[in-house]
Formats: structure tokens, sequence, C-alpha cells
């Protein structure tokens, strides 16, 4: 494998569209429009996204983690199934913003202009409490930290000897101690895993699974 090519662009006067299915790892972005754009099942890690225009955007399942987004706008914005983890949200404008299952994790509410913290379409999180997952099923969902196509996103894990807590909260949050043995059997049944880069993508498998 070559080395990894982080996206960089800043000081784009073109409208940006949004994008589908994807894992950004250390992405700079500075001064980009993405009006009215629609994003799906992304997660930006280690990222810097300052001063972007998300205005009247479309912003399903995205996670936002360890990423400095000064200044950036959502005015206007459907944000839905969204998770911003440590964050830096100085100057980050919510105005008219419309949230449903929005988390704030570790993140300073105090930096954003117009945010409704009594929202109820917003959660916030400040201490994970410890899941008292069954041996089996934390072995199988620590065995899967050898799955590229599972681990590399970091959703579920920390690293290969340790389960993310946060997102495993989220999780059980929404589906209890029999959600979390249902995701770990399902991922034992095949190698290979598209478009698993969200805590969305692992609830919508868990839904979709509960359907059949």
């Amino acid at each position: 494998m070559g080395k990894p090519v982080f996206f960089t662009l800043t000081h784009c006067n073109k409208k940006m569209s949004g994008i589908s299915n994807k894992y950004n790892y250390k992405a700079n972005m500075h001064k980009l429009c993405f009006v009215s754009a629609r994003f799906y099942n992304v997660k930006y890690q280690a990222s810097i996204m300052t001063d972007c225009n998300y205005r009247d955007a479309n912003i399903i399942g995205v996670d936002y983690f360890n990423c400095n987004m000064r200044e950036t706008s959502f005015k206007n914005a459907r944000l839905k199934n969204v998770v911003f983890f440590n964050c830096n949200l100085k100057g980050v404008d919510f105005a008219g913003t419309q949230f449903d299952d929005v988390t704030f994790i570790s993140t300073n509410l105090q930096e954003p202009k117009n945010l409704n913290l009594d929202n109820p379409g917003i959660r916030i999180l400040r201490t994970y409490r410890t899941i008292n997952i069954d041996r089996l099923v934390e072995d199988r969902l620590l065995v899967l930290a050898k799955n590229k196509s599972i681990f590399n996103a970091k959703v579920l894990h920390v690293n290969k000897n340790k389960l993310n807590q946060w997102t495993i909260g989220l999780i059980y949050d929404k589906y209890g101690i029999d959600g979390i043995d249902t995701l770990s059997r399902i991922l034992c049944k095949k190698e290979k895993w598209n478009n698993m880069y969200t805590v969305f993508s692992y609830m919508l498998l868990i839904e979709n699974w509960n359907k059949k």
C-alpha cells in the first residue's frame, strides 16, 4: 500500500457538492462552500474544517471526531444522526439548524453561536458509563479489529485491544445489550464490509437485520 493521501482544499469560490460513504482522515478544508449540499454516512477524523459554509445542507449520518470547525456555518442546515466528538466549535453558527438525534460528546458548547441546548433533538455527553457486555460478545467485537473494513474508520475500536466505549454506548442507548450482541454476530458473518464509517452505519446495519 502507498502512503495515504489527505484531502486538502482551501479558498475555493465554487459551490461544492456533498459526499456519501466516505472516511476522511486529516482532511484540510478552509473557506469552502457546501450550500444546499448533501452528506450521507461520512466520517471526518482529526480534520480541519474552518470557516466553511453548510447553509441549507442536508447532513445525515455524519461523524465529526476531533475536528477543528472554527467559524463554520450550519445556518438552516438539517442534521440527522450526527455525532460531534471533541470538536472545536468556536464561532460555529447553528442559527435555524434542525437537529434530529444529534450528539455532542466532550465538546465545549459555550463557544458556538445560536445553539439551543434545550432542543429535544440534541443530546450532550460529558462522560461515558462502562457497559457490562458479555465476555463472549466483547471478544467477538475485539476480534473484528483484525478486519480492516471494520477497524480502519475506528468506529467500534480505539485500538486493536480496546473498544470505543463512547460509540458502543450510543448503540447501547438505542438498541440495548441485545443490539450489541446482534451487531457482533452480524459482523462475523463475512470478511468484507462496505461503508462502515460511522455510528449511523452500524445502527443502520442493526435495523436492517432486524427487519429480516
